[in-house]
């Protein structure tokens, strides 16, 4: 309840920052509407051209991972039998999005962007009884290293609509890739109470990748003729389906094999928002300023766990979500 509490009032932030940044230009227009109607009809028929755009920004993330697998393939004995989470994964992030616009024809749009993980929290717990229930081990360590990744594209259909502040509509269809590759270190035995112990350096590596369906809208001022005019605001939503695979090496564990220890297959749906808005600094130059959040889990899949002697087995993966969010500062470039 908590979480969904906290996503609500993300979203809504997001969509006041975009009112309150969208209603003065909103308010410019109708003013210089309502004063020459000569021009009113003259911006109809001017012709828009191919609108190109690319933005470079940097900032701040943050990644939540949690996954859990019961104790055999039926879901039981226990129901959940080992479960690891990754909180506060704190990361430096770059972001290169474009965006080329052939209004009331087509639109591509792409980005990319890379995060260098620098901080995190990590607890592996193991159960004899349901429900989470007669603990029995539990280690509370570190992820200070490694990185996360996305990429993604889309084409859409751009309904341009507005005079002197235009606004942008776009229905999307995008395809895009998503990775977290987690270590854990520093590894500290709490239950039994063991305390620190050495050599822990081992790995998670996700894959969440498929379509997605959304849209985009955008406003903007077609001439800069007050501050107001300078602010391009824009709300973006997805809703994705996800094939999630995983691969991990649990380094410490002797009866495992290595480099991979273990698998994760299942199906998976996520969903995106961000919101942002461009300060115009020139015809061709603005900053921009940018925040993403995302939400994403899996249904039940499989967890295949390979041994050093040769043998495999396969259990239930429960399921796996992952939550982040990134705020990002940068500079757009028009042409």
């Amino acid at each position: 309840m908590q979480r969904l509490k906290k996503q609500i009032e993300w979203i809504a932030t997001g969509i006041s920052l975009l009112i309150f940044l969208a209603a003065p230009a909103a308010m410019a227009d109708s003013s210089a509407l309502s004063s020459s109607k000569a021009s009113k009809g003259g911006l109809k028929k001017r012709a828009i051209p191919l609108e190109t755009d690319f933005t470079l920004s940097a900032g701040y993330r943050v990644d939540d991972l949690d996954w859990n697998i019961a104790g055999n393939i039926n879901g039981n004995s226990p129901n959940v039998l080992s479960e690891l989470t990754w909180d506060d994964v704190e990361s430096y992030q770059v972001k290169l999005q474009g965006n080329i616009v052939w209004p009331n024809i087509i639109a591509l749009r792409g980005y990319a962007n890379y995060g260098w993980i620098f901080d995190g929290d990590n607890q592996d717990s193991d159960y004899l009884g349901n429900n989470r229930t007669l603990e029995f081990s539990r280690s509370n360590n570190s992820t200070d290293d490694d990185n996360v990744w996305d990429a993604s594209i889309a084409i859409g259909y751009p309904f341009r609509f507005g005079q002197t502040v235009l606004g942008t509509l776009t229905p999307l269809l995008g395809y895009s890739y998503h990775e977290q590759n987690l270590n854990i270190t520093d590894g500290d035995q709490t239950i039994p109470n063991l305390g620190p112990f050495p050599g822990l350096d081992s790995s998670y590596d996700t894959e969440w990748y498929g379509p997605w369906i959304g849209f985009d809208l955008r406003f903007k001022a077609l001439e800069i003729t007050t501050f107001a005019h300078r602010f391009e605001t824009y709300f973006t939503y997805e809703y994705h389906w996800a094939d999630y695979y995983a691969e991990a090496n649990w380094n410490l564990r002797d009866d495992f094999a290595h480099p991979k220890s273990f698998e994760h297959d299942a199906d998976g749906t996520g969903w995106k928002i961000g919101a942002g808005f461009n300060l115009w600094l020139h015809r061709n130059w603005a900053l921009n300023f940018n925040y993403d959040y995302q939400d994403w889990s899996t249904d039940g899949g499989t967890d295949k766990v390979f041994f050093s002697d040769g043998r495999t087995e396969v259990t239930r993966l429960n399921e796996v979500n992952w939550t982040s969010y990134a705020l990002s500062l940068g500079v757009s470039l028009r042409f």
